[in-house]
């Protein structure tokens, strides 16, 4: 009897482990080439971004977002996702991952909730809205300090090849402020 304990005990936690070494993890990794913005009103919302060394290996972006608007029905975002398997200016195709323009609220209670912060983790001190947005949204300048994607929220399998967002917020007619980054995309072998 005791050994039949310690077999199946033996056996669980064998399958326990495979199991948790199944689980989806995103097989690539993404290299920021490049990060940036315009805004029409630098007095309403203003950006300064850039791409910083981490180690000899990594990057990531950091920076400040100066955000100085109230965020209400009439705010607008979109985003665009683009791919581009050589880089080529040309090359860009959008991709079914954009996301049609939307009144902000919507924005911040699916994509911003559910993909963008947590793919920026602990970098930042944007607001963190786990049981839906509460306004106001802050007016301040928000840091970014070391800023890499970790692939939560977003495709397991992605297509090696450079990739596009560009952010797009409109508060019309005072204010359109686009941020664009631009990555490569690599497949990981382990």
């Amino acid at each position: 009897m005791f050994s039949f304990c310690v077999s199946l005990l033996l056996f669980l936690s064998i399958l326990v482990y495979l199991y948790d070494g199944c689980s989806a993890k995103p097989n690539w990794e993404a290299t920021p080439l490049s990060i940036g913005g315009t805004t029409t009103n630098p007095s309403a919302m203003d950006m300064d971004l850039r791409i910083e060394r981490i180690s000899r290996s990594e990057f990531g972006f950091s920076g400040t977002f100066f955000w100085n608007i109230d965020m209400e029905d009439s705010v607008m975002v979109e985003m665009r996702i683009l791919s581009s398997h050589s880089g080529d200016e040309a090359d860009y195709k959008m991709t079914p991952w954009s996301i049609p323009q939307q009144k902000f609220t919507d924005y911040i209670d699916t994509f911003y909730k559910d993909m963008l912060r947590p793919n920026l983790g602990n970098c930042t001190d944007m607001p963190v809205y786990d049981s839906g947005y509460v306004p106001p949204w802050p007016k301040m300048t928000f840091t970014f300090n070391r800023c890499t994607l970790n692939g939560q929220g977003l495709p397991d399998i992605v297509a090696e090849g450079f990739y596009r967002g560009e952010a797009i917020i409109n508060a019309q007619p005072t204010v359109e402020v686009n941020v664009s980054a631009t990555l490569r995309i690599k497949t990981k072998f382990f």
